[in-house]
């Protein structure tokens, strides 16, 4: 004989754990400016992420001191491990279109090492300085950057349609910033200096940005930026966030695989 009395209290559990879960789901957003403020206060909440990176585009690189030659970024990538609490990351990336670079940052107790297809087989030391914030040794400062971009009250972000993300749904929010808006922002794009190719002057770039955030987290998702560097070039980037909060473990690379301070 078919006993109900369990089978009905099985089901009762199970609506009710459905709803509990419901229920603690993020409150719908409609101000974009309460959905990129949600957005920064979930990011400073995490202890790791794991940022992916495409980027196509053209640039003018000066790699002979001649004058800047466009390059065809097309198919560029990064992918990036950060323990935020400690700074600790690995970071690998490939520039096909530059003589097929490839290399690897790992940035670890103060330390910084680098390795690429045009330096060698040999990861190059480099000190980490904790006395400058925004030393662009430091991985964190990437993200840093991007949630002080959000945070600030001069944007004027518009919400767009909310788009499918992963496995959730995500909001939108496009922000449009011209090269005055980027130069009232911190003094314009600080770019790295210390990258084994060198950057040309962005300084009369403007962006325009879509910020995907989860509903369901309000975490960040993903970032896409159209950026119009002038003379300079043109770039699209879209970066996917991810892993929020995972276990991070970051290592030195061994003692016979670095180079000998110089």
């Amino acid at each position: 004989m078919l006993h109900l009395r369990p089978l009905a209290l099985a089901v009762a559990a199970a609506i009710l754990a459905i709803a509990a879960c419901q229920g603690q789901s993020a409150p719908i957003l409609t101000d974009p400016r309460e959905i990129l403020a949600a957005a920064v206060r979930s990011t400073a909440e995490q202890s790791s992420v794991r940022i992916d990176a495409m980027i196509d585009g053209r640039i003018a690189i000066d790699l002979l001191g001649s004058g800047g030659t466009p390059i065809d970024l097309t198919g560029t990538s990064a992918s990036a491990d950060i323990n935020l609490e400690n700074g600790d990351a690995r970071t690998t990336f490939s520039v096909p279109a530059l003589i097929s670079l490839t290399g690897e940052l790992i940035a670890v107790d103060g330390t910084t090492y680098l390795r690429t297809t045009m330096t060698g087989p040999l990861y190059q030391t480099q000190p980490m300085d904790p006395s400058a914030p925004d030393s662009s040794t430091d991985p964190t400062t990437i993200l840093d950057g991007l949630t002080d971009l959000l945070a600030q009250p001069g944007l004027d972000p518009v919400k767009g349609d909310d788009i499918p993300c992963g496995s959730s749904t995500c909001y939108t929010v496009t922000i449009k910033l011209t090269p005055a808006e980027l130069a009232g922002l911190g003094g314009g794009l600080d770019l790295p200096t210390d990258l084994p190719i060198p950057i040309p002057d962005v300084a009369g770039a403007s962006v325009d940005l879509t910020v995907r955030v989860t509903k369901d987290t309000t975490r960040l998702a993903g970032l896409a930026a159209m950026a119009d560097l002038g003379d300079a070039g043109d770039l699209d980037i879209d970066l996917v966030f991810s892993k929020w909060g995972d276990a991070v473990s970051i290592t030195a690379p061994p003692a016979d695989q670095v180079a000998p301070a110089g």
